[in-house]
């Protein structure tokens, strides 16, 4: 009933990467656009007295233009979790006369320290950001509780029984005779993990069809599944299957064995 393992790909780090590479260069244009609008509204020398004008002054004029390179900055440093980092108000002064000083073509060298703290920051931020992304497993069992009416077991199995059926169920003790038809959730066919009126002890199944067998009398049917930590080994993984993928069987129970004896 196990399968020989399959590598699969692992989940692509190419945005996490990029996001990192990045958060320099979006903290510098934060900086240089909430410079550029505090220059634009600092105050200027007093002129002398004129006629009212009907068009505004030049300073508002030259804020509204600047406010969208505010914005900008505002929105990529809210995205690369600049506010999360933790720096101080002279940690992040420091940053900015380290920007200006670049700007103004007397950049500082990047030393031993300076390497430790890029080090460190980037460290932080791929951790903030792999904490960020949803877990495609969970997001998908979520979406089957929600909208398929499926019930979910203390062990994180999940199932929907789709033929009601009256007697004893059985027990991890038993030997039954059942068959069971697997897919991939996107519905792709298994017919390599599936059986048709096996017999077999229930002890030897997967630890999800185990659990869902015994939530079945005989005549009953159901819709099992499995959770990759339910399911196969990763040294019996079967190559139809991707690696940590859910597991979706058919399950139906013919016979519980009697015991010899009874």
């Amino acid at each position: 009933m196990k399968n020989p393992p399959a590598p699969l790909p692992r989940r692509s780090l190419f945005w996490p990467s990029l996001a990192i590479a990045s958060l320099v260069v979006n903290l510098a244009l934060a900086v240089w656009a909430g410079r550029l609008v505090r220059a634009a509204d600092a105050p200027v020398a007093a002129a002398a007295p004129a006629a009212p004008a009907a068009t505004p002054a030049a300073p508002a004029i030259r804020s509204r233009e600047l406010a969208p390179y505010a914005a900008l900055g505002s929105y990529m440093a809210e995205n690369n979790r600049v506010a999360d980092l933790g720096w101080t108000a002279e940690q992040f002064a420091a940053f900015q006369d380290g920007f200006r000083a670049s700007y103004e073509g007397r950049g500082l060298p990047l030393d031993e320290d300076a390497r430790k703290l890029r080090d460190d920051i980037s460290k932080r931020v791929q951790g903030m950001l792999a904490a960020d992304q949803p877990n495609p497993i969970d997001d998908y069992f979520r979406q089957l509780r929600e909208k398929e009416g499926v019930t979910k077991t203390a062990s994180g199995l999940h199932y929907r029984i789709t033929e009601e059926a009256t007697g004893p169920k059985p027990t991890m003790a038993d030997t039954v005779v059942i068959s069971f038809a697997a897919k991939m959730p996107d519905g792709t066919a298994l017919p390599a993990i599936s059986r048709a009126r096996t017999r077999v002890a229930v002890r030897d199944l997967l630890p999800g069809l185990a659990e869902g067998v015994q939530l079945l009398s005989v005549g009953g049917k159901a819709l099992v599944y499995v959770p990759p930590s339910l399911s196969f080994n990763a040294d019996t993984w079967p190559a139809e299957v991707p690696r940590n993928a859910p597991v979706v069987f058919f399950l139906e129970l013919h016979e519980i064995v009697a015991k010899k004896g009874r």
